[in-house]
């Protein structure tokens, strides 16, 4: 069982912002066996990916956009694997932004075609739109 699995089923239920700079970033909610993500900084949550890419901003645009599309690929496979964890074990990820849903992974997510983009059943993409603005 993966990692984020068991922690997911750790979770009953709570409630938790997290703060960076003295600006509210994130707010994470568990209820049962869903748990939904907010993203109420956008700013904060693309230098959060852009750190996690390890982008830097030296780089020419070309050499940018290869290793951002390398990096988008190798982080979908690591994300698929978790979505589908979580789906096996009944889990339920949501990432918000703006008030309505962006993404959804694991056992509720439906997608209709964004599972040929993404290889797996397990990760429905509600907002391609807001996808886009907050940067993933």
């Amino acid at each position: 069982m993966a990692l984020v699995t068991v922690l997911a089923e750790m979770i009953k239920s709570g409630k938790v912002t997290i703060s960076t700079n003295n600006t509210e970033a994130l707010e994470i909610e568990a209820v049962d066996k869903k748990i939904d993500i907010k993203a109420l900084n956008k700013d904060i949550l693309k230098d959060t990916l852009v750190a996690m890419r390890g982008a830097e901003k030296n780089k020419n645009l070309t050499t940018r956009a290869f290793g951002s599309i390398t990096s988008v690929r190798n982080s979908l496979g690591m994300l698929k694997g978790v979505a589908e964890h979580l789906s096996e074990a009944g889990i339920t990820v949501t990432l918000s932004y703006k008030g309505g849903v962006v993404v959804t992974l694991g056992s509720e997510a439906n997608p209709k075609i964004s599972n040929v983009a993404t290889g797996t059943k397990a990760i429905e993409i509600n907002s391609p739109r807001k996808l886009i603005e907050i940067g993933l």
